[in-house]
């Protein structure tokens, strides 16, 4: 039997297995899928080599680890080493590579919200690893980046290409697109949002990469407010399927899929 599974800290919430196992129920698969809530990241590097004795083929990571775990693995993919993060890690013949289809999950979602993202103004809430996974695909569409954080200072040093706003400078911006990449809203504290509603009037577009629960009051509010909003789903999905397609080195239907898990999930 493969064994797969996720590293976080306070992951309870997650969706994740649910996912996996859909995927190994529709495709045949001998496998299984767990939870490692690992506390501290001091325990990174035992853990990863806990992997190696274990016979896993790979694990998927999230917050808080998307960029502590990277000094510990083998081999960075190309798009690991330009984004800064990992969400995806295969062993293979002793050796952990990092991957991020976090990145190819928000291109999926992009694509399916129908964004015309060139020249367009997109605000970013957010410097962690979904964060830079998001800029680095926004970017690449050629987007005008604004990233909002507590800490411009030490955001200026992490995050290149892009434009920096305090949350108080937010209140006065408008744009194109705004995307919460923070963890503000997440089950069980869902009834708080990392901004106000008034602030998403002034966009088009909202993207809440949280996808449980099914609506964020960040997305309350885009829905009072009539915007075109999208929650975090799909891009779990499309990460999670690709992950997989990773590990065991095949393809998969991804639309097939997110339509099986919505009914199940939701």
């Amino acid at each position: 039997m493969k064994k797969f599974g996720l590293l976080g800290k306070n992951i309870s919430y997650t969706f994740s297995p649910t996912l996996h196992n859909k995927i190994f129920e529709l495709y045949n698969i001998e496998g299984e899928y767990e939870i490692y809530d690992l506390k501290e990241e001091k325990l990174l590097k035992d853990f990863l080599q806990s992997l190696k004795q274990k016979n896993i083929s790979g694990i998927n990571v999230t917050t808080p680890y998307k960029t502590s775990i990277l000094e510990f693995i083998d081999i960075l993919s190309p798009e690991v080493q330009a984004i800064g993060a990992t969400n995806c890690i295969k062993l293979k013949n002793g050796k952990l590579t990092a991957y991020n289809t976090d990145y190819f999950g928000i291109v999926k979602t992009f694509e399916k919200m129908e964004l015309i993202l060139k020249n367009k103004k997109v605000v970013v809430l957010g410097t962690g690893g979904a964060s830079k996974a998001c800029i680095k695909a926004l970017l690449d569409y050629n987007a005008i980046v604004y990233v909002v954080s507590r800490n411009i200072h030490d955001a200026k040093k992490k995050l290149k290409n892009v434009f920096f706003l305090s949350y108080d400078e937010l209140e006065k911006t408008s744009g194109y697109l705004i995307i919460n990449a923070t963890p503000v809203g997440t089950a069980p504290n869902s009834n708080i949002s990392p901004i106000e509603e008034n602030i998403i009037q002034n966009f088009d577009f909202a993207l809440d990469l949280i996808y449980n629960p099914k609506e964020t009051l960040f997305l309350k509010y885009a829905k009072k407010s009539g915007k075109h909003f999208e929650n975090g789903l799909y891009m779990l999905v499309s990460q999670g399927v690709k992950s997989q397609e990773i590990w065991n080195e095949k393809e998969f239907n991804y639309e097939q899929i997110y339509n099986e898990l919505i009914n199940v999930i939701y």
